[in-house]
C-alpha cells in the first residue's frame, strides 16, 4: 500500500513538474514574440538604388519601411569618406527618400550605402562612382574635336579625334598619364570608349593627343567625354625631340580622306641617341579647331644630331582632306646614354 501511494505521488509530481517546463516554456515564447519588450522593428528593403552614381552629378535612394519610421542613410566611398548632408528622414507612405549631388571630386569605385529605420538592422548596398566629364587633375584639357566616318560596309563608324592636354606647372612633369575618351550621342550615352597611356607630359607643355576607335553603329557622336588621369609628378627632366617639314598626306587609295601626317624627326638632344619615338598627332581645320587625330612610330636608331623620316598613319582614315589644314605633334621618345 505504502508503495503503491508513493508510486501514484511520484506520478503526481512529474506531472507538475512537466506542467511546470510547459509554463516557462510559455512565457519564453511570449518574450520572443514580436512586438514583445526590445523587440526592433523590421528591416528595411531597398525599393531604388542606383548601380551607378556620377562625380558632379544628383542621386537618389529610396526605401520601403514601417509608417511613421525615422530612417538614416550613410553613404561611404570608395577611400572610406563619408558623404555629409544626408541626415535622417521619416516615413511617407511607407518610403523613405534621400537625394545629393556627388561632389566632383567623389573618389571613383565601389560606394556602400547603408540603411536603418527606427533601430532596425542596418541594410547595406554597393553601387558605383563613375567620373564625369574630368576627373580632378592638374592637366587641362584645352582643346578637343573630332570627325566620324560611315563605314563602307556593314552599320558601324570610325570616329578620329584629337585632344590637346595642358600641364600647367613649371616645375614638374606628368607621369604616366591616362587618358579616357568616351564618345557620347546627343543623349549622354556612351557609344565606345578609347583609351591611351601617354609616359610624360612636360612642365609648361602641351600634349597633342590622337586616335580613333571604332563604333558599331552609326549614331552621330555629339561629343566627347574626356577623363584624365596622372600617377604622379616629378621634377622637369623631359625632353622632346624636335621635328620639321610636317605635311598631310592624303590616302593613297581615298584621295578625299588624310592617310597620314608625315616629316622629319630630328634628335637634337646633346649626348644621348633616341632609340625609338611614338608620335601622337592632332589635326585642325582652317578655323584653328581640332578635326581628329593619330599615332605613329619610328624605330631607327638616331645618334645626336641626325633626323629620320616619320610617318603617322594610324587613325586618320576618317579626317576629311578638305578639313585637314594642319597638324601639331608631339613626341614621347626613349633615349639611350652614352656608355649604357
Amino acid at each position: 500500500m505504502v508503495g503503491e501511494a508513493g508510486r501514484r505521488l511520484g506520478e503526481a509530481g512529474c506531472v507538475i513538474k512537466a506542467r511546470g517546463i510547459s509554463v516557462v516554456a510559455a512565457v519564453g515564447l511570449a518574450l520572443a514574440a514580436p512586438g514583445g519588450a526590445g523587440a526592433k522593428s523590421a528591416p528595411p528593403r531597398f525599393a531604388f538604388l542606383p548601380s551607378h552614381a556620377y562625380q558632379g552629378k544628383a542621386a537618389s535612394i529610396t526605401v520601403l519601411a514601417p509608417a511613421r519610421a525615422q530612417c538614416s542613410l550613410a553613404v561611404t566611398y570608395a577611400n572610406g569618406a563619408k558623404q555629409y548632408g544626408l541626415g535622417s528622414v521619416a516615413t511617407a507612405i511607407g518610403r523613405a527618400q534621400w537625394s545629393w549631388s556627388l561632389p566632383l571630386t567623389a573618389p571613383v569605385g565601389p560606394a556602400v550605402a547603408s540603411v536603418s529605420c527606427g533601430g532596425s538592422a542596418r541594410i547595406s548596398r554597393r553601387f558605383t562612382v563613375v567620373g564625369g566629364t574630368v576627373l580632378p587633375s592638374k592637366l587641362r584639357v584645352v582643346a578637343q574635336g573630332f570627325s566620324q566616318r560611315p563605314d563602307a560596309f556593314g552599320g558601324g563608324s570610325t570616329v578620329s579625334y584629337g585632344v590637346q592636354l595642358r600641364d600647367p606647372s613649371s616645375t614638374k612633369d606628368a607621369q604616366r598619364v591616362t587618358v579616357l575618351v568616351n564618345f557620347l550621342d546627343d543623349s549622354g550615352t556612351v557609344l565606345q570608349t578609347a583609351t591611351s597611356t601617354i609616359s610624360q607630359i612636360g612642365a609648361s607643355s602641351t600634349f597633342n593627343l590622337g586616335g580613333s576607335g571604332h563604333l558599331p553603329v552609326q549614331t552621330a557622336v555629339a561629343r566627347l567625354e574626356i577623363v584624365a588621369q596622372t600617377d604622379s609628378w616629378a621634377a622637369h627632366t623631359f625632353h622632346q625631340p624636335a621635328f620639321e617639314n610636317v605635311h598631310i598626306v592624303p590616302s593613297s587609295f581615298e584621295l578625299a580622306w588624310v592617310g597620314s601626317v608625315d616629316g622629319d624627326l630630328i634628335n637634337d638632344h646633346p649626348i644621348s641617341t633616341l632609340t625609338s619615338a611614338q608620335l601622337s598627332v592632332v589635326v585642325f581645320d582652317s578655323a584653328g579647331h581640332v578635326v581628329g587625330g593619330g599615332i605613329g612610330y619610328v624605330s631607327s636608331a638616331l645618334p645626336p644630331g641626325t633626323r629620320s623620316f616619320f610617318s603617322a598613319a594610324q587613325g586618320l582614315s576618317a579626317v576629311p582632306m578638305t578639313q585637314a589644314s594642319n597638324a601639331a605633334i608631339s613626341i614621347e621618345p626613349t633615349y639611350q646614354a652614352p656608355g649604357s
